[in-house]
């Protein structure tokens, strides 16, 4: 009889914890639930992380006499030069100067722009063929690098502000 007892016991105790586990449960997927209608509702609200930078193909090289520099746009989105959304950067020697190419305005595909070097803000410079030259553009809303070239440098090329 004390067996019987024992196992009765025991077995009262499982069907006891049977409706807390089911209510925990429940309210584990209604969570998980809210999470993800809460998420797909206010999606566009507030600074998304996952906002895109533009995409293009972009090429950037110095110009015959070398006091400029051309951008050709090859195809994707358009770049908004002439906005705050595209910075360029330029990088010699591992020295970073932004330079104000808002004179490019909006490049679309199939379009070419030039940024004098004399008026684009840069400090006075001699740059020489062994200096290492880079330039990035990049979309500061979103931190993506939209092009990054490496300028190669065939002559001296005296940067002179006006």
């Amino acid at each position: 009889m004390k067996v019987k007892s024992l196992f009765l016991s025991k077995s009262s105790d499982v069907k006891g914890i049977a409706p807390v586990i089911g209510t925990a449960v429940t309210i584990f997927i209604v969570f998980i639930l809210a999470g993800l209608v809460s998420s797909v509702f206010f999606e566009g609200y507030g600074d998304s992380p996952n906002k895109k930078s533009p995409a293009a193909k972009l090429q950037i090289f110095f110009t015959e006499d070398g006091n400029s520099l051309r951008f050709e746009h090859n195809g994707g989105d358009q770049l908004f030069f002439d906005s705050s959304s595209i910075s360029v950067i330029m990088d010699v020697n591992d020295v970073s100067y932004p330079l104000n190419a808002s004179v490019l305005g909006t490049l679309e595909a199939g379009k070419n722009g030039i940024l004098d070097l004399n008026k684009s803000e840069l400090p006075a410079m001699e740059l020489k063929p062994e200096d290492s030259v880079f330039v990035k553009v990049v979309d500061p809303e979103s931190g993506g690098l939209v092009a990054k070239r490496e300028l190669e440098i065939k002559g001296q090329i005296y940067v002179i502000p006006e």
